[in-house]
């Protein structure tokens, strides 16, 4: 009779539990392998959507769009001069009679004893009129210059004065400075109790800068000209000589033009390519083919792009600039047409690209339905594919649990077997029959 003595109950439960559950396992084998592909290609997919918003951000700020200008000056020293995508090509001519200087006064031969020594409120006055601002600081407490310092700069309602101390051959200066230049900052101060602080010296005139433009004539509070002319911002430096005016040309920057197209391009194309691997039908062959191939999203998407690339925008298509995709989808320039047609009219670029009703607007609304954190669809897919994990883990406690089961049966099983064998042996050989 055979000898089953050598049987492994351990063994022979485990394979024959892992036999029960293997059809489930491998379903949720497949399942999980799939919904690895896929959350790896909506990762890659919102990794690059996000990448080309954040690229068309950065040509779509406020005055800073697809068009670049170029300034020139016919002197330097006057003025550092530059034109954001809404300045028109033009030459001015400006002479700068004055530049404004912000307001500075002084109280010399000040003490630490004649603050500890003063009470009251000292009261500095920003400007005049209706429009003056005040604060009051109370020296009551205070010890000594640097305490007055502290307390006026450290005071929440200062409407934009600055306190310092100059110290010079022994004896200290407080100083009060206007933040802002212009006629319209100038600073008062009210004396408190024991400290005569009515005769300031004036360490710097509050003036306007004061620009002449033929026969008109402008001021301005400071020296930086940013409504002067439309989208051209000025930062006076000096003044110009006596009929020699500054003459500022303003131009389009073709090169500086075409490297933010290239930028749009080069993003579009990078979002393109991750598009075609994601979507890849594949020759028959699942590694080569996407994990999103055949997925309406990526259809649906795909046509949005291209329904906005093709609309008219500022009565002007992409085309019109010679921006065309080729058989692939991909964006190419046609540097020949791009520089006719802004020769033509620059600021129709900035029409087509630019601003509340250009096309890149009308992009970021698209994608922000595939983006938005709360309601894209691309949210809506990835809690989709949260539930399905949950229900293969759901499934997987319960084969873990069923193979558990299994496994402690068939092991009951066999050792009780194995067990019976054994005695029968022994009752067999004692008859001398084994």
């Amino acid at each position: 009779m055979a000898d089953f003595s050598s049987i492994d109950p351990q063994t022979l439960a485990q394979q024959l539990a892992t036999y029960d559950i293997a059809s489930l396992q491998n379903q949720l084998k497949t399942k999980t392998t799939t919904m690895n592909a896929q959350k790896s290609a909506l990762d890659a997919l919102k990794t690059a959507l996000t990448d080309f918003r954040t690229a068309m951000s950065g040509l779509n700020k406020t005055n800073e769009g697809m068009l670049k200008n170029l300034v020139s000056m016919n002197r330097e020293g006057i003025a550092n001069v530059t034109a954001n995508s809404s300045a028109l090509k033009g030459t001015y001519n400006i002479e700068v009679d004055s530049l404004a200087s912000a307001h500075q006064i002084g109280y010399g031969q000040m003490t630490d004893d004649a603050i500890k020594n003063a009470s009251g409120t000292m009261d500095i006055t920003l400007g005049s009129g209706a429009d003056a601002k005040t604060i009051s600081v109370d020296v009551t407490d205070l010890e000594s210059l640097s305490d007055l310092t502290k307390a006026i700069n450290g005071n929440e309602d200062n409407p934009g004065v600055t306190a310092s101390l100059i110290r010079t051959d022994g004896e200290v200066t407080l100083m009060l400075s206007s933040d802002e230049s212009g006629l319209k900052n100038t600073i008062s101060v009210t004396s408190p109790n024991g400290l005569d602080l009515s005769n300031p010296q004036t360490i710097s005139e509050a003036s306007d800068s004061v620009i002449r433009m033929g026969q008109m004539t402008f001021t301005n509070s400071s020296n930086t000209l940013d409504k002067l002319i439309d989208g051209v911002t000025i930062e006076l430096t000096s003044v110009t000589e006596k009929d020699k005016p500054l003459t500022i040309s303003v131009g389009t920057d073709s090169s500086g033009t075409k490297e933010q197209l290239q930028t749009f391009v080069d993003a579009y194309n990078t979002l393109q390519d991750t598009l075609t691997k994601l979507t890849k039908s594949g020759n028959g062959d699942d590694e080569s083919r996407g994990a999103l191939a055949g997925d309406s999203t990526m259809s649906s998407l795909d046509r949005e792009l291209n329904d906005v690339m093709r609309q008219m925008f500022g009565d002007k298509r992409m085309s019109d600039f010679g921006i065309t995709a080729d058989r692939e989808g991909k964006l190419q320039i046609d540097s020949k047409k791009l520089d006719e047609a802004i020769k033509a009219d620059p600021q129709k670029l900035n029409d087509l690209f630019n601003g509340k009703e250009g096309m890149l607007t009308a992009m970021d609304k698209s994608l922000d339905r595939y983006l938005n954190s709360s309601n894209g669809l691309l949210k809506g897919r990835q809690d989709i594919l949260t539930r399905q994990q949950n229900d293969i883990d759901t499934k997987t406690d319960a084969m873990n649990t069923r193979y558990e089961a299994s496994y402690n049966r068939y092991l009951k099983q066999f050792t009780q077997l194995q067990q019976a064998l054994a005695q029968m042996n022994n009752t067999m050989s004692m008859f001398g029959l084994a």
